[in-house]
């Protein structure tokens, strides 16, 4: 038994003899979790390794839900992301799981239960406070360990929720909660990749209005693949939103902003939605513009629904569209009247079921299809694309 655990010794002692470039050769091959809650605490030269090549390891993804609560809106707040009305909840990924893309994508809490959820607040002199979720009750720890954890980090989706406890003639009108936020995530955490974000308000008499660094900060995001508005009534999706490489766009409401729908102060979408759409054309683009709320009823005309179809049939090569889906006052016969109007005959055909197609033209395999629902008062139009039987 001396004798094997000699030779243990003698092996790891030939391990730490290889020089660094070998050795975070190795690191790179392990478990994450074998490297920074094992390997980084065996002996300081690996720590060290560890930590100075954190942006070449494969870090923790994690989801970062951010909660807002402006109750003192005539008092000024700090801008560094530290103010004592922000929380910030940390959980992780686990890309090995079925529902991780889902996760992901609808910025839903992580999906890796094997960890706990990390909690970081702070004080009024900026100390911060961070603490573990446990069952009933939470565990403080120390900033020292918290910043440990964070660097171990990588951040990739972003749920923000603010609540404006102000009143009407509060002077702050706008804020850079998502700013700030953003660029303190970007300062703790060693990378910053993120994919989807979801912005809430809470409030439906005073709704969270972004200022002027925070819509830039959010054109900024250039990799962003899906962004969700909820309750985000007056942003203006052609001004601010990164459309670029978006995958996914909804603007959507949450049941207490459905009941006092009279009160939600709406930002109108126009025709130039459309009209961003097919300037950037990313494919299996999917787009809702409150299309499951009747009362909300967009400004798209069948005209801008006609230049669309006809950007995309002439477009170099067809790209796919998951959805596009809207409330409009256009209706069946309108649209038929337009479409035969401005497109020649062999663009537009009626399909059964409320329904009109058209075939790309160089690809004849690849058709966009309008559908229309009746919606109340207005009409749901639904935009989507897939292939077909080529006509004869």
């Amino acid at each position: 038994m001396w004798q094997a655990s000699d030779e243990l010794q003698n092996e790891q002692t030939a391990l730490l003899m290889l020089p660094n470039e070998v050795l975070i050769q190795i690191i790179r091959r392990l478990p994450r979790h074998d490297v920074f809650f094992s390997i980084a605490h065996t002996n300081i030269r690996l720590r060290r390794l560890v930590q100075s090549n954190l942006k070449t390891l494969r870090l923790f993804d994690v989801h970062c839900h951010v909660h807002v609560v402006d109750s003192h809106p005539l008092h000024n707040y700090r801008d560094d992301g530290t103010d004592p009305i922000i929380t910030y909840s940390f959980t992780l990924f686990d890309r090995l799981l079925p529902d991780y893309k889902q996760k992901k994508r609808l910025c839903l809490r992580g999906n890796d239960q094997r960890y706990k959820e990390l909690h970081i607040s702070h004080f009024i002199d900026s100390k911060m406070n961070a603490q573990f979720e446990r069952a009933g009750y939470d565990v403080n720890v120390s900033q020292n360990v918290a910043n440990t954890l964070l660097s171990y980090m990588k951040l990739r989706a972003m749920r923000f929720q603010v609540r404006k406890q102000c009143k009407n003639e509060s002077t702050r009108k706008e804020d850079d909660f998502f700013a700030n936020c953003m660029e303190f995530c970007e300062r703790i955490c060693t990378k910053t990749d993120i994919k989807s974000i979801l912005l809430c308000s809470k409030n439906v008499l005073f709704p969270w209005n972004l200022g002027h660094k925070s819509m830039e900060k959010l054109r900024s995001l250039n990799r962003l693949r899906s962004l969700i508005l909820e309750n985000m009534t007056t942003i203006d999706p052609t001004q601010y939103v990164p459309l670029s490489n978006l995958c996914s766009l909804q603007f959507r409401l949450d049941q207490r902003h459905r009941i006092d729908i009279q009160n939600v102060e709406l930002q109108q979408i126009n025709g130039s939605i459309l009209k961003l759409i097919s300037d950037y054309c990313v494919s299996n683009f999917d787009f809702s513009a409150y299309s499951d709320i009747s009362a909300i009823v967009s400004q798209i005309s069948s005209i801008d629904m006609c230049l669309f179809i006809s950007t995309w049939r002439s477009s170099q090569k067809p790209w796919n569209i998951r959805s596009i889906s809207f409330n409009s006052m256009v209706t069946i016969d309108e649209f038929r009247s337009n479409a035969y109007r401005l497109l020649p005959n062999d663009q537009i055909m009626d399909v059964p079921y409320c329904r009109f197609r058209s075939i790309h033209r160089t690809y004849p395999n690849i058709a966009i299809e309008l559908a229309c629902y009746g919606n109340g008062n207005a009409t749901q139009w639904l935009i989507r694309t897939g292939y077909i039987d080529p006509p004869n």
